[in-house]
């Protein structure tokens, strides 16, 4: 529908740099011939980014931009409660489950030990401002994390292991693609039947190239913003050169061969 083609491209832009909060809007008007649409369609684009608390009306005013979506930008590492704090907004998190496993030849392989080798096994429900936003299953070795507590689940993993353990996280490699979510994540995302969320799993590591984390997040597509930034100069050996790390593919896709990609996790 156009209207919500409409709503899209509204709600990019103001999470962009071209909106600060407390800017207004541009005018129906402004709208209509900026998209070429019908004042009905401009309206109930409006209506769905109120719904989504981006924007608010104000009678005989205009329409102002009330708050921006926690955006993760593939161009810096910055973990959920990082990226929350920038945009003002509050981000919590419901540990499910919490639990020491022996884990099966897919784990062990993703994070490069044995499968007699003891990992964590921790599922949280994040939420931003209240709202269920993403449903994160994470596997990590105990022999790194000895004392990990669901005290600290329910805060931020990064600023456990970089503040308080004094280990170094360089990145992750992520993939990304969409899933339709289980009648279990519907109820725990507030989905409305059959909608699909975005999956992402990463590999994260520290510098010298250990694997820490294995975690597989479902995002609640409508109300979550990723965007990539991808620079031209080469980054480094990145994790699959380092470990000889196993993926789907070959090899991992860049633009040239002088060009490495990074990608970084939401923690």
């Amino acid at each position: 529908m156009l209207y919500k083609n409409i709503a899209k491209k509204l709600r990019f832009r103001i999470n962009s740099d071209e909106f600060v909060v407390g800017d207004v809007l541009p005018t129906e008007r402004q709208l209509m011939e900026e998209y070429q649409a019908s004042r009905v369609s401009i309206r109930k684009a409006i209506d769905e980014l109120v719904t989504l608390d981006l924007i608010e009306k104000k009678q005989g005013s205009g329409t102002y931009i009330k708050q921006k979506e926690v955006v993760h930008l593939m161009d810096q590492l910055r973990s959920g409660l990082e990226s929350s704090q920038k945009i003002g907004q509050t981000i919590t998190s419901d540990v499910l489950a919490f639990s020491i496993i022996y884990p099966d030849d897919e784990i062990a392989n993703r994070l490069k030990i044995k499968t007699t080798d003891r990992v964590y096994y921790t599922k949280r429900l994040r939420k931003l401002n209240e709202r269920p936003q993403i449903i994160e299953e994470s596997f990590m070795p105990v022999s790194l994390f000895p004392e990990l507590t669901i005290r600290v689940l329910e805060h931020s993993k990064f600023e456990y292991i970089e503040d308080k353990l004094g280990l170094k996280i360089e990145g992750s490699y992520q993939e990304f693609s969409p899933v339709l979510a289980d009648k279990e994540e519907e109820k725990l995302l507030n989905l409305q039947g059959r909608e699909p969320v975005l999956q992402i799993t990463s590999l994260s590591n520290f510098q010298d190239g250990t694997i820490f984390d294995y975690s597989i997040m479902k995002f609640k597509a409508s109300e979550y913003l990723h965007a990539m930034y991808i620079r031209r100069e080469t980054q480094g050996p990145i994790l699959s050169q380092k470990q000889g790390l196993v993926t789907d593919r070959e090899t991992i896709p860049h633009a040239s061969a002088e060009e490495n990609l990074k990608f970084y996790p939401v923690q």
